[in-house]
């Protein structure tokens, strides 16, 4: 029998594409005659690909209309040319572990493995069976034993052909957020050729009781009509961001002809509203998600305009998963930023960012929009280069043109009414020194209390500490160059700053402002201590470095596990490493455990776990996960968890 996991590069789809989902339905006529616009000639319309005026109602055109001009411009005129892609007090250690490793403080992130103690739930990367034909795909629920082993008592069936997009638990309650697998690039969802070639997209979350973790019960099936861009919890409410395309069947042939074109126009204007938008089916029963003209849309939208994404943000209560609130907004977003009392949507236009900002209290309500020059783009995780500070959103974004090479910027936005306003920026005429050397782009962004800490790189690593005190006033504080990288930065208290990222070759680096002989080479990955309590004068306080290694933690933050102790930080890093012969190519892979004494201010290295798994079934490290339990370790890997003590040499027991 042969097994093979289904592990989708959520990475580069995560950087690369944006999520799309289409709903196949047929023309018929609407109900009401209130909306409907015939044409007698063929119309002269133009695709909003995204807009940073206010959405609400225009004066001109409905949401319905909308979104007809959108579906005719999409099935008659050429695609518009995308842009590309381009982180408490002492505990015992019974209480004492770790969680999801998040960006911002009491904002969940989903994550394929969640614990509260004593039980593990942990989603399987999906298998296929060659024997059988299917796809096995679960949620494992894994008991601790008295001697910290672990013991299956359960597990969580879930349909085979969904991908498990992570994990909430909410005391009694866990969340399953999984989406299906059709995936389209913004060329392909245009495309005249074959716009939509599947029809199937969808979003799903299954609310488990799992108040008797042996046998769990599921309370509530939730699919919605959508591509999943991301989600977030806050206590029992569970947010959801979708994107959704209508698409409608046996529309009239187009030969290019006026009268095929009215005719198609007119066939379009008089499909029924309710067949053009997403559907929410609750244990098997099936609703309208909202109705259409309830979509906010750009104030200055007029009746040459069309659109046809739909952007749901939709809130579920955990407790009561009956209960949901949803907002549409005829807008394009590739991702969203959250904080405890605002979520921020973005997208890209050109070479400008588009934000959209929503209240998350009193149900869901839209705010305002914005627009800033300079993109959020792939080098890092979009998420980090944004924040709230004092009332305003920051973000920074990158301009990759001129011969000097990308500039970077900072903008703090204040809300004038329904609109983003800018209200400062870094550089300024007051504070002119750049945000990275000429050629320098950005590798890492993390934000934490009134300071945000910047890495940039081209041959070095410069890490910049920016003071927010007074956010109407940013300013470049100190500045710290060393040779490597940093990809993912983790704030501590006591003015401590964790790196991890990559070491280059030093040999042949040249001083600063001269341009190097050879490019650097990545030597391997590299965890960096940093010393930020002076922002002025930071420095390094210690290094590690694994030679021809790379961990996912710095493009994914989740596979990063924390623990704070007593006496400083405990830090669980998976890394996979590769060696070659004359002949061969080999990987392996590792859990490497660091320590941070605060007191001696230092890093150290404590122990690699190095499992033993059956190589015939290859798994990246990109969903490897791990918990710190006190001084034991959990160590997902694959399908399997393994266990070793915290200590030097510890014996590692499993798989479980």
């Amino acid at each position: 029998m042969m097994n093979r996991p289904i592990e989708p590069d959520t990475l580069w789809q995560g950087l690369a594409i944006i999520i799309f989902s289409t709903c196949v339905i047929t023309a018929c006529s609407q109900d009401s005659d209130d909306d409907l616009i015939l044409v007698t000639s063929p119309p002269t319309l133009s695709y909003t690909t995204t807009s940073s005026s206010p959405l609400g109602h225009s004066s001109d055109i409905s949401a319905s209309h909308y979104v007809k001009n959108g579906l005719y411009l999409m099935y008659t005129s050429e695609p518009p040319v995308p842009s590309e892609a381009p982180v408490g007090p002492e505990m015992s250690d019974s209480d004492n572990f770790s969680s999801t490793n998040t960006q911002v403080e009491g904002v969940d992130e989903a994550d394929r493995m969640e614990y509260n103690g004593q039980f593990i739930f942990a989603a399987d990367v999906p298998v296929w069976n060659e024997d059988t034909g299917q796809t096995v795909n679960q949620v494992r629920v894994m008991e601790r034993q008295s001697d910290y082993s672990l013991a299956q008592v359960s597990s969580i069936p879930l349909t085979s052909d969904v991908e498990v997009a992570g994990l909430y638990l909410y005391n009694d309650v866990l969340g399953v957020v999984s989406h299906s697998y059709q995936y389209y690039l913004m060329y392909d969802i245009f495309s005249l050729t074959s716009p939509w070639q599947q029809s199937d997209n969808y979003t799903f979350v299954d609310v488990v009781n799992v108040a008797s973790p042996t046998a769990p019960d599921t309370d509530a099936r939730i699919q919605i009509d959508g591509g999943l861009i991301s989600s977030r919890r806050i206590d029992n409410e569970l947010y959801l961001a979708m994107q959704y395309v209508p698409h409608v069947q046996s529309l009239p042939a187009v030969d290019g002809t006026d009268v095929s074109l009215v005719n198609l126009y007119n066939v379009l204007s008089k499909t029924d509203n309710e067949l053009l938008t997403p559907s929410i089916t609750i244990n098997g029963q099936t609703s309208s998600l909202f109705e259409l003209d309830n979509c906010l849309i750009p104030e200055n939208a007029t009746s040459q305009n069309g659109h046809v994404q739909m952007v749901s943000m939709v809130k579920i209560d955990l407790n009561t998963p009956t209960n949901y609130i949803a907002l549409c907004m005829l807008v394009q977003a590739d991702g969203l930023y959250m904080s405890n009392d605002n979520v921020y949507l973005h997208a890209s236009e050109g070479s400008d960012t588009i934000i959209h900002k929503v209240a998350l209290s009193d149900g869901i309500a839209y705010q305002a929009s914005g627009r800033v020059p300079g993109e959020l783009g792939w080098r890092s995780n979009p998420q980090f280069k944004m924040s709230e500070q004092d009332g305003h959103f920051v973000v920074i974004t990158s301009q990759f043109t001129g011969v000097d090479g990308p500039t970077h910027v900072m903008h703090v936005l204040a809300q004038q009414g329904r609109t983003l306003a800018q209200a400062a920026t870094l550089p300024n005429e007051n504070e002119s020194a750049p945000i990275g050397k000429p050629g320098e782009d950005i590798y890492a962004v993390r934000f934490f209390a009134d300071k945000a800490y910047v890495v940039t790189f081209e041959r070095i690593d410069p890490l910049y500490v920016i003071d927010l005190s007074d956010v109407l006033a940013p300013h470049i504080e100190g500045e710290l160059n060393i040779p490597g990288f940093s990809s993912y930065l983790h704030p501590m208290e006591n003015g401590l700053l964790l790196g991890v990222g990559q070491q280059v070759s030093v040999e042949n680096l040249p001083e600063t402002g001269t341009q190097p002989q050879v490019t650097p080479v990545v030597e391997g990955m590299k965890v960096s201590l940093f010393d930020v309590l002076d922002p002025a004068n930071p420095i390094v306080l210690d290094e590690l470095v694994w030679s021809d290694a790379y961990t996912p933690v710095e493009y994914e933050h989740r596979a990063l596990s924390v623990l704070k102790t007593e006496g400083g930080y405990r830090f669980a890093i998976p890394s996979e490493t590769w060696s070659t012969d004359e002949e061969n190519w080999y990987l392996s892979y590792s859990l490497n455990l660091l320590q941070v004494d605060s007191a001696q201010r230092s890093l150290s290295l404590i122990n690699g776990m190095k499992p033993t798994l059956d190589q015939a079934m290859y798994f990246t490290s990109y969903s490897d996960r791990s918990i710190l339990h006190g001084d034991h370790v959990y160590y997902l890997r694959g399908n399997a968890i393994f266990h070793a003590l915290w200590q030097e040499g510890a014996l590692v027991n499993g798989p479980y």
